[in-house]
């Protein structure tokens, strides 16, 4: 829901992200392996407030 808030979607690279993590820690990826991983919307609403009432 951070990524939804005004001007957080701007500043966020998730490709860069996900690259920098598999490829940065060698102990636990020591190929730098990086998934295509599954398809998210992070614009998609979260429906939190409905959930924790």
């Amino acid at each position: 829901e951070i990524y939804q808030l005004p001007g957080i979607a701007e500043t966020v690279d998730l490709a860069h992200i996900r690259h920098h993590y598999y490829r940065s820690h060698k102990t636990i990826n020591p190929y730098g392996i990086i998934s295509t991983g599954p398809a998210f919307d992070w614009d998609e609403p979260h429906g939190r407030d409905e959930r924790f009432r």
